[in-house]
C-alpha cells in the first residue's frame, strides 16, 4: 500500500493577520514597508508573526499586484563557450539583488531558435530581455518592441528606425583592443598576418575583421595581403583553420583569432603539428576568458570585461523597465573598451618563415 506523505499547507496571508491580530491589509502593508499610520508595535507584532508562520509573500500575487513578474530573459549565443559564464554571472548579481529570476536561453547562433525564445518569454511576460548574443537581428528587436517588452542589446547597430518599445545597447569598442594587438605584433616584428574569423554574417564577426585589417593599413599593410579564413568561433573552427592556413605557400607569422575559443583551438593544433608558439606562430585571441590565462603558453588576448557587460546591461534593463511608458526607442546606450592583454603566446617574428609541414 502506497503511504503519501502530506506536508504541512503553506502559510497564507490570513494566517499572518490571524496571528498577529490584525487585518490582511495591514499585513499587505508592512509587507510592502508602507507604515505610516501604524504603530511601531503593530509593525514589530506582523514580523515577528511572519517569521513565526515561515510566510512568503506569493510571487504570482504579487505581480498581479505590481503589473510585473519579476522576470527577465537572457539570450545568449553558445551556452559551451567561457565567455557567457561571466557575462551571466554578472546579470544574475544585479537579479539577485532586485529580486529578479532570470530565464536563460541558448540560442546556438540560429535566428529561428532564438525568435521563438522571444515568443515564449513575451508569452511568460517577462518585464524585459536581455540579448547577449552575438547574433542579434533587428526581427527580435521589432517583435518585442511590439509587445512592448524593454530590451537590452549587445553590440547590436539597428538597420531601421525603433519607435515602438524602449531600448537598450551596450556596444563594445572592439578597434581600441585590436588596434593595440596589431601594435604590438608589428613592435615584434611580424608582417605576415592572418585573422581567422566567426560566421561573417554576424555583425560582431564583420566589425572585429575590419577592425584588424583597419590597424594593419595604418601600418601600411595593404588588404590583399593578409590571409582572412571564416570559422565557426569554436575549438574545431580553431583547429580547421590551422590545418587550411598550413597548406600556404607562405603561412603567417601572426595571428589574430576573432575570439579565445578558435585562438586556443589553433594554439593546440600547432602544438600537435610539432610548431612552437610563439617561436613559430604568435596566436592573439579576443575576450580574455580564464582558460585562456590557463593554457600552455597562456594566451595574448584582447580582453573585454564580461562580468561588467552582464551587470551594466542588467542595471539598464531595470531602469528601462522603471521607465517603460515613457522611453521609447534607443533610450539609452553605453559603451565599453577593449584593451591588450600581453602573456605568452606572442613573441618575436622567426627570421625564416618555415613550411609548415602537418602530419
Amino acid at each position: 500500500v502506497c503511504q503519501t506523505n502530506h506536508m504541512p499547507n503553506r502559510a497564507t496571508i490570513s494566517d499572518v493577520a490571524r496571528l498577529a491580530g490584525v487585518s490582511k491589509s495591514t499585513v499587505s502593508r508592512v509587507l510592502n514597508n508602507n507604515l505610516q499610520y501604524i504603530r511601531p508595535e503593530t509593525v514589530e507584532q506582523v514580523r515577528n508573526s511572519i517569521e513565526a508562520l515561515g510566510y512568503q509573500p506569493s510571487s504570482v500575487a504579487r505581480s498581479l499586484v505590481s503589473k510585473r513578474t519579476l522576470s527577465v530573459g537572457l539570450l545568449i549565443s553558445d551556452v559551451g563557450n567561457p565567455f557567457y559564464s561571466e557575462v551571466i554571472r554578472g546579470v544574475e548579481e544585479i537579479a539577485l539583488q532586485q529580486n529578479y529570476n532570470v530565464f536563460l536561453c541558448n540560442t546556438s547562433y540560429d535566428h529561428a531558435r532564438g525568435l521563438k525564445f522571444i515568443q515564449s518569454l513575451v508569452n511568460k511576460q517577462v518585464d524585459g530581455v536581455l540579448l547577449m548574443s552575438s547574433s542579434v537581428s533587428d526581427e527580435w528587436i521589432n517583435e518585442l518592441a511590439r509587445c512592448r517588452t524593454p530590451v537590452v542589446a549587445l553590440d547590436w547597430h539597428p538597420t531601421a528606425l525603433v519607435t515602438e518599445g524602449s531600448v537598450g545597447v551596450i556596444g563594445v569598442d572592439f578597434e581600441a583592443g585590436i588596434h593595440q594587438a596589431v601594435n604590438h605584433l608589428i613592435e615584434l616584428g611580424h608582417r605576415r598576418f592572418a585573422h581567422v574569423s566567426g560566421p561573417l554574417g554576424l555583425h560582431t564577426s564583420c566589425a572585429r575583421q575590419q577592425a584588424f585589417i583597419k590597424a594593419l593599413e595604418n601600418h601600411g599593410i595593404s588588404p590583399e595581403s593578409v590571409v582572412t579564413l571564416e570559422a565557426n568561433l569554436r575549438l574545431d573552427g580553431g583547429r580547421g583553420a590551422l590545418e587550411r592556413l598550413a597548406l600556404l605557400p607562405e603561412p603567417p607569422t601572426g595571428v589574430f583569432a576573432a575570439n579565445d575559443l578558435t585562438a586556443i583551438g589553433l594554439v593546440w593544433a600547432a602544438q600537435q603539428s610539432g610548431l612552437l608558439i610563439p617561436e613559430d606562430l604568435s596566436v592573439i585571441g579576443l575576450d580574455d576568458i580564464q582558460l585562456a590565462a590557463e593554457i600552455l603558453p597562456p594566451l595574448t588576448t584582447v580582453a573585454m570585461p564580461r562580468s561588467e557587460i552582464g551587470q551594466m546591461a542588467m542595471e539598464m534593463l531595470l531602469e528601462l523597465i522603471n521607465n517603460a511608458p515613457e522611453a521609447k526607442g534607443i533610450a539609452n546606450s553605453i559603451d565599453v573598451s577593449t584593451s591588450l592583454v600581453v602573456r605568452q603566446s606572442t613573441g618575436p617574428a622567426p627570421d625564416l618563415v618555415k613550411r609548415w609541414r602537418l602530419p
